[in-house]
């Protein structure tokens, strides 16, 4: 019996060695591999860039101090319950406020508490009643004027308004006017703006200070009250006495006066 030996396998024919075995599939890897590397760089830079805009910081509303549920969003904005801050774009609240003017025509749906980012969600729209543009030491009064001394016809809701108080001394026919209060703001109007009868007193209504509506509702029984239109931006007061003008003791007296009385306003 004869032994064999058995025979190796043949080599493929062709020389072929894989697909990296050639100068163009080591081509191919390396461009597979510099497109997966600029992938993931592009996926860094990206990811960077996000980190970098969530750390930029924004301008946003915080609470000053308590905002009761309740209060009218131009409250807030004219007494300066709020305060500017810059937080981070990560940190900011979904709606945040950014502008005072977004607090227009709006009241907190809830307590805010000092430090709370202002949001959207916190108010909700406000009814358009003389009710919602008071808070604190505010009250609103209506004032009976005729269309010469309430500028009814030339002023409209939302102006600011000083209230001067005009009445019988008491001695002889001497009228004392005093400003009962500046800086006014005008809630509501008669209707149809005062196109009335002429000569004929109307309602205008005022916010004041509580401290001036006492002399206010004496001045409307007893006397006159006149509302003085103050210009839109930059208004400012001189210190003023009040004002006696008549006959006393059979002469013309018109001199300033000091009376025990406070003028207010804000």
């Amino acid at each position: 019996m004869f032994m064999t030996r058995p025979k190796s396998p043949a080599a493929p024919r062709g020389g072929g060695g894989g697909p990296l075995s050639s100068r163009g599939g080591t081509f191919l890897l390396a461009g597979l591999l510099a497109l997966l590397a600029a992938a993931a760089l592009l996926v860094f830079l990206h990811k960077y860039r996000d980190d970098l805009t969530a750390s930029d910081p924004v301008q946003v509303l915080v609470a000053r101090s308590l905002v009761p549920k309740g209060t009218p969003g131009e409250v807030v904005g004219e007494q300066h319950l709020y305060r500017l801050a810059r937080v981070k774009k990560s940190q900011l609240e979904e709606e945040a406020i950014s502008d005072p003017d977004q607090l227009d025509g709006r009241a907190a749906g809830k307590d805010l508490y000092p430090g709370h980012q202002l949001t959207l969600r916190d108010f909700h729209a406000a009814d358009e009643t003389v009710r919602s543009r008071l808070t604190g030491f505010d009250r609103g009064i209506s004032v009976p004027v005729d269309k010469a001394h309430g500028m009814v016809g030339n002023i409209d809701v939302g102006d600011r308004v000083d209230v001067i108080t005009t009445q019988d001394a008491g001695a002889g026919s001497t009228t004392i006017a005093r400003v009962a209060t500046r800086n006014a703001l005008v809630l509501a109007l008669p209707d149809g703006g005062g196109s009335g009868v002429a000569g004929r007193d109307q309602q205008v209504t005022v916010r004041v200070p509580d401290e001036a509506a006492s002399a206010i509702a004496a001045a409307a029984d007893d006397g006159k009250v006149w509302l003085l239109l103050r210009p839109p931006v930059g208004a400012r007061s001189h210190e003023t006495d009040a004002v006696a003008d008549g006959i006393q003791d059979g002469r013309h007296v018109h001199a300033n006066v000091k009376i025990d009385a406070q003028v207010s306003g804000r």
